[in-house]
């Protein structure tokens, strides 16, 4: 089984799944059970997806479901801002982390496909 504790972006993804259960914890019972509850889902299989393409040989068809939760957490947050639900500097710190988690998973992405010329030639 290949290691992901090791990772960078898994780790800062982690960081990112507990940010999200703080500041959901702290949502109003209207919010928590719903947009709170579809965040930590979302951060979750963040973390998942994360772990499964690090341990697939073939790496190149797992990073778009990544891609695909970092997006799915930017709407969410974005809903939770508007509705007044996190304040703009609850915002800004969250998306810096999905920010920093984009730039990783292209990095990891341009890795892999590297590589793969590599193999190829």
């Amino acid at each position: 089984m290949s290691r992901y504790i090791h990772l960078p972006i898994f780790q800062k993804g982690y960081d990112l799944n507990l940010e999200i259960y703080r500041t959901t914890h702290n949502f109003p019972r209207e919010y928590k059970y719903s947009l709170g509850q579809k965040l930590k889902e979302i951060v979750g299989e963040l973390l998942d997806w994360i772990v499964v393409t690090n341990s697939k040989e073939d790496k190149g068809i797992y990073f778009s479901e990544i891609n695909a939760r970092i997006e799915r957490l930017k709407i969410h947050l974005r809903v939770a801002y508007d509705l007044k639900v996190i304040n703009v500097k609850k915002l800004e710190f969250l998306s810096r982390f999905l920010e920093e988690i984009s730039k990783q998973v292209f990095g990891w992405e341009k890795w892999f496909f590297d590589n793969l010329k590599r193999k190829i030639q």
